[in-house]
């Protein structure tokens, strides 16, 4: 008797032991997926659940997962099986979607998707693999980049995804019955786009700072337009830009337009000057309108962060950090997330070298930038 109130007490302190200590549920939050090419990765983020159209779609099989930043989510059970019909054509290793009269057109491993003829990145490369805990295969394509493409309307709320559009008509219905419906014509008026306003700092009869033989207008062009080269290529934008010539649009101009396009964000590119030996990378912000400016969830100083990190990384400057600059008009008179990068100091012999020959190196880092702060924000 004694020897099973002992075999008791144990069960029992074992019982306990277990309710008390936590659960590990990393294991269970990872989804393992295999390539055609036989490589299995593991991923976070996973949900087993999305919104389509207002009606939940399980997808415990075939859970969504994070890649790249990207939530990325099986092509047969969200968009080609659910009330949005999207037409689905494989073949090898090239995927056709097919929405409206929209055509996106992927493949597999890669970041690179043709719209109805047009090239554009997207914000994860597509997998063409099989979900291991099920043993089946399946197409899986980052859900923001394809659904805005395709001119379907994608949203991240509270953790939650929301993808809704028009119910498309069956193709073989010949009764005349079938009300027609339309969609978003195409993603490059999508209203869901991100909307930028770039501004070259100075320009026409205004040079700003000189130094070395150079204008500070001229750099500031240079280095938006080479962002530029890589905005035109990427669909998810809408970019505005204050100047792409040597003209001199007014201070207010310049708010204004950014305010008019209701930017999500304004991002202004200067260089610095001050004496010969003054060196480094710094963005200056308002610290005042911070929470008055805060849209979509980013915030100027999260903005002036993401930049200032970019810059410092492109020019290789000293860190000179983030600056309050409160009665800057163009931060002051902006109603959105606002900063103004001061690349190097043109009076700096080397800086205003360095700043010449890499233009085109910081105009892609500022797009790179913006990038990968909107994979983090959740909306690329």
């Amino acid at each position: 008797m004694k020897a099973k109130r002992v075999v008791g007490v144990l069960a029992a302190l074992l019982l306990c032991i277990c309710m008390i200590m936590p659960v590990n549920t990393d294991a269970a939050a990872q989804v393992r997926v295999r390539t055609v090419k036989g490589v299995t990765s593991s991923y976070t983020g996973r949900k087993s659940y999305c919104y389509v159209n207002g009606q939940k779609r399980k997808l415990t099989k075939y859970p969504i997962f994070k890649k790249s930043g990207a939530y990325m989510g099986p092509v047969g059970a969200i968009l080609k099986n659910s009330k949005l019909k999207v037409k689905a054509t494989a073949k090898g290793d090239k995927l056709t979607l097919t929405y409206g009269p929209n055509t996106v057109i992927v493949r597999a491993d890669s970041r690179i998707a043709v719209t109805n003829g047009q090239k554009s990145t997207m914000g994860a490369p597509v997998v063409h693999g099989t979900y291991t805990a099920t043993g089946k295969r399946r197409w899986i394509v980052p859900l923001n980049s394809v659904c805005t493409r395709l001119g379907i309307n994608y949203k991240l709320s509270k953790g939650r995804i929301y993808i809704s559009g028009t119910t498309q008509s069956s193709s073989n219905n010949t009764t005349g019955s079938t009300t027609t419906t339309t969609t978003k014509p195409s993603t490059t008026s999508s209203k869901d786009k991100i909307k930028i306003v770039i501004d070259a700092g100075h320009g026409g009869s205004d040079s700003g700072a000189t130094g070395n033989g150079m204008a500070e207008k001229n750099l500031t062009l240079a280095i938006v337009l080479a962002a530029k080269r890589s905005f035109d290529k990427d669909s998810r934008f809408q970019v505005s830009y204050t100047r792409t010539s040597d003209t001199y649009p007014s201070l207010s101009q310049r708010a204004k337009l950014a305010n008019n396009k209701n930017a999500d964000m304004f991002l202004c590119v200067h260089i610095n000057s001050a004496s010969a030996s003054a060196h480094g990378t710094e963005t200056l912000w308002s610290k005042s309108r911070n929470s008055a400016t805060q849209k979509k969830g980013l915030t100027s100083k999260t903005l002036a962060k993401a930049m200032q990190s970019a810059a410092v990384a492109a020019t290789g400057f000293t860190n000179r950090g983030l600056v309050d600059r409160p009665n800057l008009y163009v931060l002051k008179h902006t109603n959105m997330p606002a900063c103004l990068i001061e690349y190097g100091f043109i009076s700096n012999k080397k800086e205003s070298a360095r700043m010449k020959a890499n233009t085109s190196a910081y105009g892609k880092a500022l797009y790179k930038a913006v990038v990968n702060l909107m994979k983090k924000q959740g909306k690329y």
